[in-house]
Formats: C-alpha cells, sequence, structure tokens
C-alpha cells in the first residue's frame, strides 16, 4: 500500500519550510533594498544641500552592538550610514543629518539636556537626524512603539566606544524653541573595535 497520509503530511511540511524560507529570502531582499538605497541617497546628498543640512554630513559611522535593554529588544545592532540607519530587527531609517549639537542644548524650551536624555556628560557630541522614512517590518514596532520618530540623535564621547541613540516624536526639530519634540525611547550601543567618528577609530 501507498501511504498517502504520511505523503500528505511530508507535502505540508515541506510546503512549511518553502514558505519559511521564503519569507526568510523576501526579509533579508527587502533589507538589502534598503542598504542600496541608503547608498544612493548619499549619493545624492553629496550635491550642496539646504543650509539646514551639516555641510560635513555624517560625524558617525559603521556597525555598532546593541547594548542596552531597549535596543537588544526593539531594534538590535545598528549600522550607521551617512543616508541612514539600518537596524538588524529590520527596521531601516532614512534619514537627514542636520546642524550639529551639543550635549548641553536642550531638547525643547522646557526640557532637559541631550546629554540629561542620554544619561551622559555635558560635552557630549550630537548628530542630529531628521527622519524622512522609517520603514517597519510586519509584526514589529518602530522606535517610538505606534508614534512616528520624527528625528533621531546619536549621542557619543569621541573617547569612548558607547553611543546612546535618542528617537523624538514631534515635527520641530529638538532645540531651545521647540514645543512639541519629545523623547520617545533611548537605544545604548557599543562599537565593536573603539570609538567611531568622521576622525576615524579611537581605541
Amino acid at each position: 500500500m501507498c501511504p498517502y497520509p504520511a505523503t500528505s503530511r511530508a507535502t505540508s511540511a515541506m510546503g512549511r519550510v518553502a514558505r519559511s524560507r521564503a519569507g526568510a529570502y523576501d526579509a533579508a531582499m527587502r533589507f538589502l533594498l534598503a542598504a542600496i538605497a541608503l547608498a544612493a541617497l548619499a549619493a545624492c546628498e553629496r550635491a550642496p544641500a539646504s543650509t539646514a543640512v551639516a555641510s560635513e554630513g555624517a560625524r558617525v559611522g559603521g556597525h555598532y552592538n546593541a547594548a542596552s535593554n531597549t535596543a537588544r529588544g526593539v531594534t538590535g545592532d545598528v549600522s550607521i550610514e551617512r543616508g541612514g540607519l539600518l537596524f538588524a530587527s529590520g527596521i531601516v531609517l532614512f534619514t537627514r543629518t542636520l546642524d550639529p549639537r551639543s550635549g548641553a542644548d536642550v531638547i525643547s524650551s522646557d526640557g532637559d539636556s541631550f546629554a540629561a536624555a542620554a544619561l551622559g556628560p555635558g560635552d557630549l557630541d550630537i548628530e542630529l537626524r531628521r527622519v524622512t522614512e522609517q520603514t517597519v517590518p510586519p509584526g514589529r514596532v518602530g522606535l517610538c512603539g505606534g508614534a512616528d520618530v520624527a528625528y533621531v540623535a546619536l549621542a557619543y564621547d569621541q573617547h569612548t566606544h558607547a553611543m546612546t541613540l535618542l528617537a523624538f516624536t514631534g515635527v520641530e526639530a529638538p532645540g531651545p524653541r521647540a514645543t512639541q519634540s519629545r523623547v520617545c525611547a533611548s537605544f545604548g550601543y557599543a562599537a565593536p573595535d573603539g570609538a567611531r567618528t568622521r576622525e576615524g577609530v579611537v581605541l
């Protein structure tokens, strides 16, 4: 006798495996396409931009390992590119770099400083970026949960390997005149081989 039930079960199992592999392939392709898009965006940004965008471009770059509970739970590791941020969880942020801030600068008219929000010293370097688009894989939440992330600040000390990402809601850029800018979440990361800045790797 031919074991038709067993054959049916095997076919069903093979179908589930195939669908699982297809889903993983689709996710990998989406991540690859996002990386290509960020590279293309970075190339476009080499042209003269408005005065609101920092002329020297990104000051932080490369791969950072997730170091805080929020980073490990929501984003995973992050790759910081000129045109955006790619997270291991599949979240992608397309960004524009704004004029640099310092840790002592305040986030809003009645808010704390960037350094206080990042739990760091007042001499932190702050790279502020406007988020032009956020893509979130199915089943995941964005950096601000169900709210739209509008800005991110990369807070770092050039003499250490740590970097804190502050995510903001609100249409206004964080600053002393902002009335609606709020920190929705913070994420901690660490460079695996020393701090990475525009000057290079600081060991």
